[in-house]
């Protein structure tokens, strides 16, 4: 299937977005909601959502560009927000986590092509996994006891899956039916 090349704006204007939900989840993670999560699990799972976005109509290699580049200037703004060991943590989850977002987005769209709302469920149900294991492990794990940081893991991640759950009509939304619009124009 043919993939629009990204125009400089798009990648301009995920960049930023990437970058300004990262910040923002970086500093916000350090304020517990309860005992189980945290803020950071509130804004989050929407970088999933831009890049299953930006990967339903455009090329894997372009998409994994926008991320790292989002990576890259999201990491000295999160120095001035947040604790070294938290910029640290989200950056190298967030560098695992959504490369594996988007490898399984686009192997779940080659196996199950109709399954549009799987490959958006799927994907970031599971790299939202490897994410909260990597950040919370790097985070947290040698600042408070083991069982408080499995209690945030499985807190956030709940939360974080929820809304992953509840993107899926955003998804459609903006990946699926605009995308079917605006072929009505090309």
């Amino acid at each position: 299937m043919f993939k629009k090349t990204m125009s400089f704006s798009v990648i301009l204007v995920s960049v930023v977005i990437f970058t300004a939900l990262i910040v923002a989840s970086n500093y916000l993670v350090q304020f517990p909601v309860n005992d189980f999560f945290t803020y950071g699990a509130i804004t989050y799972p929407f970088t999933f959502l831009l890049a299953d976005i930006l990967a339903e109509r455009y090329h894997r290699d372009e998409v994994l560009k926008v991320v790292r580049i989002g990576i890259f200037c999201a990491f000295i703004p999160s120095m001035f927000l947040a604790e070294f060991r938290i910029a640290l943590a989200s950056v190298s989850a967030f560098f695992f986590s959504q490369q594996v977002d988007v490898y399984i987005f686009y192997w779940l769209k080659s196996k199950f092509p109709r399954l549009w709302w799987l490959r958006s469920v799927g994907s970031t149900a599971f790299s939202q996994f490897v994410d909260t294991m990597i950040f919370f492990h790097i985070a947290f794990l040698f600042v408070m006891p083991w069982q408080n940081v499995l209690m945030l893991v499985f807190g956030d991640y709940l939360i974080k899956f929820c809304l992953g759950l509840l993107n899926t009509p955003f998804f459609y939304l903006f990946a699926i039916r605009l995308q079917k619009f605006l072929g009505v124009f090309r």
